[in-house]
């Protein structure tokens, strides 16, 4: 299946579905090709729209910004909740170390898959269950840069993910989160957990590739704050992507900034 058609703006037109066995996505010049599993229940193992916009997202910012190929080669970035791995693929294309983590029963197709698409060896693939805190220390944190894509999608998950991220980060780790819209408590969880601890900031949807977008699906761009002043380690390169307005944004579902600004808000599933 090919990802070809442009995301519609008014009605949900998916970028994929999990009905399919095999996912094609260019990808910086690249063919991707995904295996998927549509015989499970397991949300991992469904490419998901969200970690098209992420690596998209990196396509068209890989000549400039900190997210370009020149910033990112070499740095160590892992991606959580990594599914079917395009994400993670698309950080290594730039030329980062990546070590790509999921539960156990999801990591021998994001095996496959990155394997697939980068070869053996280029690119790690480990258990990391946000339930089990003492599986972080064996992946050697920190980390220079954290991913995840779509993996916000119950309440009860928060506080893990949200403890996960603190383990693997310092206050110059970059943390880009994508995620889809799908309940307003769920979101305002994800906020109440990191605004305490995090700059949050939005990229715009004019940051994004053209095409592969939709206002349902946000990229999220957070830093520790420091200890001692409650702010930022900014430091080198802070993402000159990020909107302005994103500290205040950030606060508000999709839709309700959309509402401010006078656009029609797109329904949730």
């Amino acid at each position: 299946m090919s990802n070809s058609k442009k995301a519609n703006q008014c009605t949900w037109e998916r970028m994929n579905t999990h009905e399919t066995l095999i996912v094609e996505q260019e990808v910086m010049g690249h063919h991707v090709r995904l295996a998927q599993n549509p015989n499970t229940s397991h949300l991992g193992t469904t490419v998901w729209d969200a970690s098209i916009v992420l690596a998209k997202y990196l396509e068209k910012n890989m000549r400039k910004g900190e997210f370009s190929r020149p910033k990112v080669k070499g740095k160590r970035v892992i991606e959580l909740g990594a599914g079917m791995g395009l994400g993670g693929i698309a950080f290594a294309m730039l030329g980062a170390s990546v070590v790509l983590t999921d539960q156990a029963e999801v990591l021998p197709l994001l095996k496959r898959n990155t394997e697939t698409n980068l070869g053996v060896g280029v690119a790690a693939v480990e258990e990391l269950d946000w339930f089990k805190p003492e599986q972080v220390a064996a992946l050697k944190p920190p980390f220079d840069i954290v991913i995840a894509a779509d993996c916000i999608y119950h309440e009860h998950i928060v506080e893990h993910f949200h403890r996960t991220v603190m383990e693997l980060t310092t206050e110059k780790s970059a943390v880009l989160v994508v995620n889809e819209l799908r309940s307003h408590s769920v979101h305002a969880a994800f906020m109440n957990a990191f605004t305490p601890t995090h700059s949050i900031k939005v990229i715009p949807h004019s940051k994004m590739d053209d095409v592969y977008q939709h206002p349902n699906i946000q990229i999220f761009y957070m830093k520790k704050k420091r200890k001692d002043k409650g702010t930022s380690a900014g430091g080198d390169g802070e993402d000159d992507h990020a909107d302005e307005a994103g500290e205040q944004e950030a606060s508000k579902s999709p839709d309700q900034g959309r509402q401010e600004r006078g656009a029609q808000p797109a329904a949730p599933e």
